[in-house]
């Protein structure tokens, strides 16, 4: 059995910043992805949101992984009219190339001192007299790899039905559902740097986002392909922007009915759960809390006490980071606007523009 100081449970972003934050400090780092490439299978469009710590994410990284920064976000009445456009700062909202933009981050942990071990899905923990001694693995090569902390990084499946679930972390009645997003070339009328927000009843949300690409290419969500067929064969402004365009990828996305949700107590003896695992769920949610994990674990390894009050030290420099404040995305007026028809969400527009009830957060406080 091999042992380490610290093992990383899945090679996303918040297990990589987990990895090389911990390698830093000289402790020994294993860091376990279940695919054959990290990056692989995609399941986010790439947006990093606008934040405090945005562009020092990105400063240490091959500019070829940025697709596109945004500068506004533009919001389109159901008839096509432009209602309202937000500037966004420069230099802080992103659409990266999801993955090789998680490749970048593992080449910084491995580089950073971390082992990386591919094509190899942790099973559970693994104990010795109910304490937490280490990971097992499906590997016969590794079936058990012991540790002083395990740091789990599995997402939403692991809050789900991984180690998060298994010791009892999250809600217990917490349900998955997913849907697809498309990437599209081929659209109509669309700018480099402007995301597009799309009012009306075409979708089942009432409300939709183009995230541009170039000016001519951009991802779109769907909770089921048939409403992306219904679009492309509808008569509204969206499907008509949308007709002539191909898709050149498409991938699913799962999330919990809990999801943004962040768990009050993400820790145990030698265990912390980061990133979506924890309820951290925007790329730069994860990297932070990953990094802030990392940190903490190895400080608690080299102090020689990894138990739950140590590992509490997470917690609070998750909370001194702001990562606990709310992020709610979309205002509660616009969330509202499900079920209603075109004609109803145009009336309703004047209303919500004297209010200011037309908003997303692009822009998050921490």
């Amino acid at each position: 059995m091999k042992e380490y100081d610290v093992i990383v449970v899945g090679a996303g972003p918040a297990g990589c910043a987990a990895a090389k934050a911990a390698s830093r400090h000289g402790v020994r780092v294993i860091l376990i992805e279940e695919h054959q490439a990290i990056g692989s299978p995609r399941h986010c469009p790439g947006r990093l949101h606008s934040s405090s710590f945005t562009r020092e994410i990105l400063k240490d990284l091959d500019p070829r992984v940025i697709v596109c920064e945004y500068r506004s976000r533009r919001y389109f009445a159901p008839s096509g009219k432009v209602i309202k456009e937000t500037p966004l700062p420069a230099e802080s909202a992103y659409q990266v190339q999801r993955d090789e933009f998680d490749r970048e981050l593992a080449r910084q942990a491995a580089l950073a001192g971390a082992e990386i071990v591919l094509n190899t899905r942790v099973t559970g923990l693994y104990k010795e007299k109910a304490h937490t001694r280490g990971v097992t693995t499906a590997s016969g090569d590794m079936p058990v790899v012991l540790g002083q902390v395990v740091i789990v990084a599995s997402g939403t499946k692991g809050r789900l039905s991984g180690i998060p679930k298994q010791e009892k972390l999250t809600q217990p009645d917490e349900t998955p559902f997913g849907g697809f997003l498309v990437d599209l070339v081929g659209i109509r009328d669309i700018e480099p740097g402007v995301i597009e927000t799309y009012l009306g009843a075409t979708f089942e949300m009432g409300i939709n986002v183009l995230w541009t690409s170039n000016q001519h290419e951009g991802i779109i969500g769907f909770t089921d392909m048939n409403w992306y067929r219904r679009l492309l064969s509808g008569d509204s402004f969206a499907g008509c922007k949308f007709r002539d365009a191909h898709p050149v990828q498409i991938f699913g996305y799962v999330v919990g009915s809990a999801g943004g949700s962040k768990l009050e107590h993400p820790v145990k003896t030698n265990l912390i759960l980061v990133g979506d695992a924890a309820g951290f769920t925007s790329i730069t949610h994860a990297i932070v809390s990953g990094r802030n994990a990392g940190d903490v674990a190895a400080t608690s390894v080299r102090d020689g006490n990894t138990g739950e009050a140590s590992l509490q030290r997470y917690v609070d420099k998750c909370r001194e980071s702001g990562l606990y404040r709310d992020t709610l995305s979309w205002s509660p007026r616009m969330a509202s606007l499900k079920g209603r028809s075109d004609a109803e969400i145009e009336a309703l527009i004047p209303e919500m523009l004297a209010n200011n009830e037309i908003r997303y957060g692009d822009v998050w406080d921490f």
